[in-house]
């Protein structure tokens, strides 16, 4: 009598290599999402993404807010043609070709699109001053890979609380907690990836 042949087992791929294909695939699907948002220094009339969409607007949330990093090319014109002080330009873009630091693009926008607050923004030891309103604006941030961005509101008392927003790498609207005359400053973890 002839007996059947047992069937082989079907080989078991390891539990890590879809988790990482799937990974690898939204990583880069979020990376290619956020660089095709950003403005390139070479076509000036492409528009700074807006955080707009207020029902899609998601409060910040505990942990940190993911950027996107800059090209280091896009970096460096980004550098020059920035507001942050000439004095500090040549040790940022030394910085930058060392891979000691990595460059991000802030939007920030009056969450209620008023214009006229004004607004310090802090981070590595560079202080750059915004007024803000219902178009955003990019500021630039160096940041070694994470690091933390104060948002200090300078107007003055009268003009009562603002409220900030800002885009993630993902592009989803992030609404800041409202700066008031008792509560002038915030502190947001960035991790620029």
């Amino acid at each position: 009598m002839n007996q059947p042949s047992p069937s082989p087992e079907p080989q078991k791929q390891p539990l890590w290599r879809p988790v990482a294909v799937v990974a690898a695939v939204v990583g880069l699907g979020g990376a290619l999402l956020a660089w095709h948002g950003q403005p390139s220094p070479h076509d000036a009339a492409q528009p700074t993404p807006q955080p707009q969409a207020a029902e899609q607007a998601i409060p910040m949330a505990a942990g940190s807010l993911p950027l996107s990093m800059l090209p280091p090319d896009d970096a460096a014109r980004a550098i020059a043609r920035s507001t942050i002080p000439a004095q500090q330009k040549p040790a940022l873009l030394a910085a930058l070709k060392d891979n000691r630091i990595r460059l991000a693009a802030l939007p920030l926008a009056d969450a209620a699109g008023h214009a006229g607050q004004m607004l310090t923004v802090s981070s590595s030891g560079i202080s750059q001053q915004i007024i803000l309103g219902p178009r955003a604006q990019a500021v630039l941030l160096p940041i070694a890979r994470e690091g933390i961005v104060t948002l200090t509101r300078t107007s003055p008392a009268g003009m009562g609380p603002v409220s900030i927003a800002t885009l993630d790498m993902f592009h989803n609207v992030v609404v800041l907690p409202p700066l008031t005359p008792a509560s002038p400053s915030f502190a947001i973890p960035v991790v620029v990836q």
